[in-house]
């Protein structure tokens, strides 16, 4: 197992990432995984990890990386943005290409991280796959699920809700802060992620494009039906795992369905 941490990126908020080499003759394929926001990041960090080390055995190269402000990476998480993140994206696909020599980089990303890869793909023609896991694909009602989780944490500090969503939301406009789970969410990530409708129309990504649907149960999501009809060449698939990107009472380590399900359409050797 060759694994290298490093650095990359501007100089003065760097990146920090883990560079995954190929475990056996190199496929060309390089892959760069998109993390999910706040907690769902540290919940899912062992899948990530897990995963990118499937890849490389298969001969793939990989770098996962933490946006700024996130992990190990350089800047203030408050500064953070949608706009940040899709920038460190790019520098991410760059990066992964100068140290594997992979012409060919996919994205695999995992909710609001699924998001900010569709994002990105629409802007780089030259990605080779995009895998989209459980993707945020309404950006304003995953912001109202965030600041829901402030209101349940002033109820059990305060005993009652001393301000409401309209009242976040404003504070945010006026540039204070709000927590969030222990992170502190500003109005450029509030406002950009709110601004997201991901199936609202054509995407200019026409590649090959992955969603699964991660889930106990298999039930249709007409959000991801509806997501996948606005790329000329998307599967949708199933993954029956549970959510791994929340604390419950499962330690999850792989996720061996959806893993199988990418490695069938990501490398169908």
């Amino acid at each position: 197992m060759n694994e290298t941490p490093l650095y990359f990126g501007r100089e003065e908020e760097p990146l920090f990432g883990v560079f995954h080499a190929p475990g056996r003759a190199p496929t060309g394929l390089g892959v760069v995984f998109c993390h999910p926001f706040g907690e769902e990041k540290l919940w899912s960090h062992r899948v990530f990890v897990s995963y990118a080390r499937e890849l490389t055995e298969l001969g793939h190269a990989v770098l996962r990386f933490d946006y700024r402000g996130n992990g190990d990476s350089g800047g203030d998480f408050s500064r953070s943005s949608l706009t940040t993140a899709l920038a460190d994206v790019r520098s991410a696909v760059d990066h992964l290409r100068s140290l594997s020599g992979s012409a060919r980089v996919s994205l695999v990303g995992l909710r609001l991280g699924a998001t900010i890869a569709a994002l990105v793909a629409d802007e780089m023609a030259d990605l080779d796959r995009l895998v989209l896991w459980s993707p945020v694909v309404n950006g304003a009602g995953y912001m109202q699920e965030l600041l829901r989780i402030n209101l349940t944490t002033q109820l059990a500090n305060y005993k009652e809700i001393r301000q409401d969503r309209d009242a976040l939301a404003a504070a945010m406009e006026r540039g204070e802060a709000v927590n969030v789970d222990g992170y502190e969410m500003t109005y450029p990530m509030y406002s950009e992620v709110s601004g997201v409708r991901l199936a609202a129309g054509p995407h200019a990504y026409q590649g090959p494009c992955l969603i699964v649907q991660v889930d106990r149960q298999e039930r249709p999501s007409p959000e991801l039906q509806q997501l996948a009809g606005c790329y000329g060449s998307a599967t949708l698939a199933f993954a029956q795992e549970d959510p791994f990107w929340k604390e419950i009472s499962r330690f999850y380590q792989r996720a061996p369905n959806l893993f199988a399900r990418t490695t069938e359409w990501l490398d169908p050797r």
